[in-house]
């Protein structure tokens, strides 16, 4: 089964000294950032500590790395060093993917060693959402900062943010892969991180990325299922298996194929947060 991960903790790849404490912090994967958490004189030491620090799970979190754009040389760099590691991560995050062919071109050069996860942070990564989706096994991650930026909107504003997670959340479901959300940047707002996670899992994304410890908690309660998820989910199965593959109600609604499979995720990712 596809991993899907509620929290993600960002750790910076030239500090080699947090990654096993960023491990054990509590989140479901944590990111070794080689692009924007390094600067360019520190890249090739920062691209061998994480591929040292394989293999892809250390301390119960999967420990995934994201490579520089693939239209740079840093980039190319991180390509080729993962395609010649004896370890490979547990996921290859690509920043700034603008068409499809970004994440083909990873994964055909990585021998689809892993899977890859696309951030889309442009108009431009929005407009092909869809095919970047198609292409991203990993899933993809809103990359809101940036994509703001380019607007010149406030990240902080739903409903300038309205159609970016939309159109994501759309691309996630039509390929099957899951969506994450962009970070939440007010590290001590517990009740707005709480709020904005919230939202997000209403929009229909799977997790959220963190840039901070300290959110992880919140992050993780927030997209765990509750008891009343996990008994709902139960009920929909036991009431298609008695129905023997045939149509059937379950309190005064139909029971089809997207209502199992909704079903089936709760249960997933309800295992997922009891093995935490």
């Amino acid at each position: 089964m596809q991993a899907v991960f509620r929290s993600l903790l960002f750790v910076p790849g030239n500090r080699p000294d947090r990654f096993e404490k960023s491990a054990k912090a509590g989140a479901d994967a944590v990111i070794i950032d080689l692009e924007d958490a390094v600067l360019p004189e520190d890249k090739a030491s920062a691209r061998e500590a994480a591929l040292a620090a394989l293999p892809t799970s250390v301390s119960g979190a999967s420990l995934g790395i994201r490579i520089n754009s693939p239209r740079t040389s840093d980039g190319c760099a991180d390509i080729a060093a993962i395609s010649e590691s004896a370890e490979t991560p547990a996921f290859i995050m690509v920043p700034k993917a603008e068409t499809g062919i970004d994440i083909e071109i990873v994964r055909e050069a990585t021998g689809e060693a892993a899977p890859v996860m696309a951030v889309i942070e442009s108009g431009r990564g929005l407009r092909r959402a869809f095919d970047i989706a198609k292409q991203s096994r990993g899933g993809v991650l809103f990359g809101g900062a940036d994509y703001s930026a380019s607007l010149g909107a406030d990240l902080g504003d739903w409903g300038a943010m309205t159609v970016a997670r939309g159109t994501i959340a759309g691309a996630c479901g039509a390929a099957g892969v899951p969506a994450y959300d962009v970070p939440f940047l007010d590290v001590e707002d517990e009740s707005g991180l709480a709020e904005s996670t919230a939202r997000a899992k209403a929009f229909g994304f799977a997790g959220r990325a963190c840039i901070h410890p300290a959110q992880i908690s919140t992050v993780n309660a927030v997209f765990a299922p509750s008891e009343a998820d996990i008994e709902g989910a139960k009920a929909v199965l036991a009431a298609m298996d008695a129905a023997e593959g045939g149509a059937v109600l379950h309190k005064g609604k139909l029971v089809d194929r997207p209502v199992v499979l909704a079903a089936e995720r709760v249960l997933a990712a309800a295992g997922q947060a009891k093995g935490q």
